[in-house]
């Protein structure tokens, strides 16, 4: 019975644990979502999917953005890195008008949450 009741405890444990990561995860993808859409104002962006890393230090966001200049849609793709909760640094990787522009690797420390 002891052997059975430690398997439970040890499963508990790992699993509050899991939760606690994908909780800081889904967060952090939810700041960086909001982050690339701030950066891309006045454009309106369209995200279609987040990809956080397991630990929540990075997140992948790919979506659509207009170009304003071509009043077309482009794709668009913009990473995170995170410090625990905290937003590190983003860049664009695409489209190349922004991932060139003045706002590619844009310092956070300035920016509000």
């Amino acid at each position: 019975m002891q052997k059975g009741r430690l398997l439970t405890i040890a499963f508990t444990v790992a699993a509050a644990s899991f939760a606690g990561c994908a909780s800081i995860a889904e967060k952090n993808a939810d700041q960086c979502e909001q982050m690339m859409q701030s950066k891309a104002e006045p454009a309106l962006v369209s995200v279609s999917k987040s990809d956080p890393s397991p630990d929540g230090r990075s997140v992948l966001v790919t979506g659509v953005v207009e170009d304003q200049r071509l009043n077309t849609v482009v794709p668009a793709k913009a990473e995170c890195q995170f410090n625990g909760k905290s937003l590190a640094a983003f860049h664009w990787l695409a489209p190349a008008t922004l991932a060139d522009s003045g706002v590619a690797r844009a310092n956070t420390g300035n920016t509000e949450h």
